[in-house]
């Protein structure tokens, strides 16, 4: 009755009084008065009227005075206005009084975390985000968090941060605004700041660690491109000659490296063995005054494995009596026996020459049909030409034959290796035009380990192929391995199938991707028993019962019953609202009790 009266009072009272205090007031702090301005009244004058005892424990309203003062701390964050009645004991209309408080900037943002850790491939994209924890600020519009700031930490300015507001809340993503390389800096310490609105503002900090991880983007390297080796020719065999050693700057597999020689197509007894430390061993007795061209090849782990070669020269100590002095200078970028597979018709790649003991012989070249070998003027040099095309990729190296001959007489035959050096003259090729394979949505998306591969026969970086998905945002696909990753749940809504593109450098392979769900949950009737009667006179073709099976969209569902008498038909394999609908139809004049049987699924539901 007390409120009913109060708040009839308030409806025809005449006036009303606003005052607004900041909510960093101190107690005992006067607001003002009922009345404007105080009265002197000895006794009561006012009956106070409060809603609720928030109220009653904040503000304290002088019966006589009808002074306004704080009994308690203002915080804006839990009260922002108090409204009270103050009625005249005299009979006079109720005064409504309204204190509202103030916002001022009194709390600072705040983040879920003091530090987070956050681990970026090396190969990361420039404009590639990565959320951050949004920063908390319990203070109004005004002083709430404004912007984002990386105040420490940046090296090279390769990070950058971007917000976005999101229904009045700002939110912000740490974006890579550089190119990240794990093997000059493999961790960032940044120091996030979110910055609210006060003056002067208030800081909250976020300390961020970036793990950079290591992406295969070093090949190994030897310490030189040619080693070169004299051994005595009464070496016992499995005798060690030479440790190779080539480094890698990255890091696990990525940076393991492995050593063997160059694969060839010639099938003779190896003379030397390699190791896959990079121990080389003699595996045969060698005969003294040889000379052996070997190519070692240094690969790493990664996938794909990235490799490099160079070339191991051994001399076998000793004098053959037959052999004249012969003089080969390549006349190559590396002065070595090597040449890319791009070279112009018509250079000359080497000069040979004979000491003048051996002026009269004739020197001839077999092994390699693309090199010509032409008498200069002078009759005991000859100059090595590039007569035809090279390919690395069908004969990546050819075991030239120098032969001296005097007369009709073999004096000596001199081998070299040559070795032919990649350009990138293919592109990455895909095993088929159109791929066909299966998502399972039953599977969690980490656990999906589906992963398309395509080819590319240059060598090194030559070879290297980068993939990317053009036209679906439903998957991903990992740049450097070609696994296919879901980006989201291959929910009903995505039908039976997804198509969409892979990119392999500057190669595009169409995919069609079916979603099964293979160990999900078998459909489910509504129903585990039905009841039919029917009439021993009933026509073929009588419904006898509709089903609907709840399931996923789209969803093709195949059902079968044991008797030849009743037959079940599928109304809609493809029903719009979520649920497939079957008849149960009469193909015989008998009078039938059929059982049902839902055959394809575990855990069936019989009729």
């Amino acid at each position: 009755m007390l409120l009913f009266y109060a708040l009839a009072l308030l409806c025809h009272s005449v006036h009303s009084i606003t005052f607004v205090v900041p909510e960093s007031s101190p107690l005992g702090h006067v607001i003002g008065y009922v009345e404007g301005r105080p009265t002197l009244s000895t006794q009561a004058k006012y009956f106070v009227v409060f809603p609720d005892t928030v109220s009653e424990q904040v503000i304290h309203i002088d019966e006589k005075s009808g002074e306004i003062t704080l009994a308690a701390q203002l915080d804006y964050e839990k009260h922002k206005k108090f409204e009270i009645l103050a009625v005249p004991l005299d009979g006079g209309e109720g005064i409504p009084a309204t204190i509202e408080v103030e916002d001022v900037n009194d709390h600072s943002p705040t983040f879920p975390e003091d530090k987070i850790k956050l681990e970026i491939s090396e190969f990361a994209r420039i404009g590639a985000a990565y959320p951050l924890p949004r920063a908390e600020d319990p203070d109004g519009a005004n002083f709430t968090v404004q912007k984002y700031r990386i105040a420490q930490g940046n090296v090279n300015n390769v990070f950058k941060i971007s917000v976005r507001p999101v229904n009045g809340v700002l939110y912000a993503d740490l974006v890579v605004n550089g190119q990240l390389d794990r093997e000059y800096r493999d961790k960032y310490e940044l120091v996030v700041e979110a910055i609210d609105g006060g003056t002067p503002a208030k800081i909250g900090r976020l300390r961020v660690n970036i793990f950079i991880l290591d992406a295969n983007d070093n090949a190994p390297m030897f310490t030189k491109p040619r080693y070169s080796i004299a051994v005595p020719a009464n070496l016992s065999v499995g005798s060690q000659i030479l440790t190779l050693k080539a480094t890698d700057g990255d890091v696990g597999d990525n940076g393991k490296v492995a050593y063997r020689f160059q694969k060839t197509r010639l099938d003779t007894l190896p003379l030397f063995s390699l190791s896959s430390a990079g121990v080389l061993s003699t595996a045969a007795h060698l005969l003294p005054g040889t000379v052996h061209d070997l190519v070692v090849v240094a690969y790493d782990g990664g996938v794909p494995s990235l490799e490099t070669t160079a070339i191991v020269t051994v001399t076998v100590q000793g004098t053959s009596l037959t052999a004249p002095a012969v003089d080969i200078i390549w006349l190559t970028d590396t002065a070595t026996a090597h040449l890319l597979e791009n070279v112009t018709l018509g250079t000359i790649v080497a000069r040979l020459s004979l000491n003048e003991e051996q002026k009269d012989s004739v020197v001839t070249l077999s092994g390699c049909p693309s090199l010509c070998l032409r008498q200069s003027q002078s009759p005991s040099v000859y100059l090595l030409l590039a007569c035809g095309l090279f390919d690395r990729e069908s004969s990546p190296e050819y075991h030239l034959k120098f032969s001296l001959r005097r007369g009709s007489e073999l004096v000596l035959e001199h081998p070299v290796l040559l070795t032919i050096g990649d350009i990138n003259d293919n592109a990455p090729k895909w095993p088929h035009s159109h791929m066909h394979i299966t998502l399972n949505r039953s599977i969690a998306i980490s656990d999906q380990t589906t992963s398309l591969t395509a080819t590319d026969p240059d060598q090194g970086i030559n070879g290297r192929i980068r993939y990317s998905i053009l036209d679906s945002d439903v998957i991903t696909i990992d740049p450097d391995t070609g696994r296919l990753t879901p980006l989201r749940e291959l929910d009903c809504s995505l039908g039976q199938e997804i198509r969409f593109k892979v990119r392999a450098t500057d190669g595009d392979l169409q995919v069609t991707a079916d979603l099964v769900d293979g160990y999900g949950r078998p459909p489910q009737f509504e129903k585990s028993l039905y009841e039919v009667e029917i009439s021993e006179d009933s026509e073929i073709g009588t419904c006898l019962l509709k089903l609907h099976i709840p399931g996923c969209e789209r969803k093709k569902i195949w059902q079968a019953l044991s008797t030849e008498t009743i037959q079940l038909k599928a109304q809609n394999s493809y029903y719009s609202n979520n649920k497939l609908a079957y008849a149960i139809m009469a193909k015989q004049r008998k009078a039938v009790i059929g059982t049902g049987i839902h055959e394809n699924f575990p855990g069936n539901e019989k009729l």
